[in-house]
């Protein structure tokens, strides 16, 4: 009998190509009790799914016409942006998952780059920015021409991600066509100017999170800017912030179950009219911890409230580390908001100056 190990069939080779590769997606047909912090080739396609080993290159594969690129658990270090192509999945496997900036970039990922595009999805992984990335990820989105069924919108989805230290903003949503975006379960930590930044139309964000770092500028955990319109918040949470918790400079967005807590100016300062607040909540502006001073930051300013509701806010300083309070107002707003019954049901205590303000 011979010695020689017989030609392997393709089922058996494909089982030892997961063996080495190391792709395991919960929900694949086939796919099953696969390691994915094995020791992987570089790549490996299986179904749809590109695998790309920690080291690998993500760009590389997506250059190569991949559209669902599943990560493993480890690094991937990257010197140039990321630029995923419409329709692009790209899915780690949580926190085990970093994707690290190695030299300085505009961005992260760079999804569209001021051109259409549509259906990108970005979930379950670390983005680094080392302080060297000014963006974690970037939306700029421009034009809708080969967009999936002739749609208007681009349609992206991220989800699950945690971005760190970048040099400005965590993400940016910024063109004509970043629009019908939603984001959910996405945390920055320790943004330089602003945590999301904001100055597209028609998006969705859910129990989303951001905190700052000190900065010789604009600051803000959330900044809705001019070209924000008809924007839904609900859930989401600015803390530990060298400025604003929420800077809304834009109309007819929709706030629900939203919070600032423990930041530096108010922490919530909405000047622009026309927006409405349902059940939100300032805890502790003008926060020492944070660079604040007592009796100059208020839980919600609002410069005009001609169009805007507030309703069943609460506003308070909770008096941390056992210190006095810290927080001005609670609610600074104009006269004819009180008059006009658009501040509904505040409440809050242990403000310096009081719950409300008429100005």
């Amino acid at each position: 009998m011979s010695q020689s190990s017989p030609e392997p069939s393709a089922g058996h080779a494909r089982r030892a190509l997961l063996r080495g590769g190391g792709l395991a997606v919960a929900g694949l047909a086939g796919v099953s009790a696969v390691a994915l912090d094995a020791a992987p080739a570089s790549a490996a396609a299986v179904g749809p799914w590109e695998y790309v080993a920690p080291g690998g290159s993500i760009q590389s594969a997506i250059n190569a016409g991949a559209k669902a690129i599943q990560l493993g658990a480890g690094v991937y270090t990257i010197t140039t942006p990321i630029v995923p192509t419409a329709g692009c999945t790209i899915r780690g496997v949580g926190q085990k998952t970093e994707i690290v900036a190695g030299s300085a970039m505009a961005a992260m990922i760079a999804v569209g780059q001021g051109k259409a595009i549509d259906g990108v999805y970005l979930g379950d992984l670390v983005l680094d920015c080392a302080t060297k990335a000014t963006t974690g990820i970037d939306l700029y989105i421009v034009g809708t021409t080969g967009n999936y069924k002739g749609e208007p919108d681009s349609m992206c989805r991220l989800d699950n991600l945690w971005v760190y230290s970048p040099v400005v903003d965590g993400v940016v949503y910024r063109g004509t066509d970043t629009q019908a975006t939603s984001t959910s379960r996405v945390r920055v930590r320790g943004a330089g100017q602003y945590g999301f930044h904001i100055d597209a139309p028609d998006n969705w964000w859910t129990s989303c999170e951001a905190t700052t770092r000190s900065s010789t500028g604009a600051n803000a955990g959330f900044y809705v800017g001019t070209n924000a319109a008809n924007n839904f918040f609900q859930a989401c949470k600015a803390w530990y912030v060298r400025g604003y918790g929420w800077h809304v400079k834009a109309n007819r967005n929709k706030f629900i179950g939203c919070e600032a807590q423990d930041t530096k100016s108010h922490g919530w300062y909405i000047e622009w009219d026309r927006n409405t607040f349902v059940g939100c909540v300032a805890d502790t502006a003008g926060m020492y911890d944070v660079d604040g001073a007592a009796d100059t930051a208020d839980g919600f300013y609002v410069a005009d409230g001609a169009a805007t509701a507030l309703v069943g806010c609460q506003s308070f300083d909770r008096r941390p580390g056992g210190r006095a309070a810290q927080q001005r107002y609670g609610f600074s707003v104009p006269t004819t908001m009180v008059s006009g019954g658009r501040l509904v049901g505040a409440t809050g205590w242990d403000n310096t100056g009081g719950l409300i303000r008429q100005r």
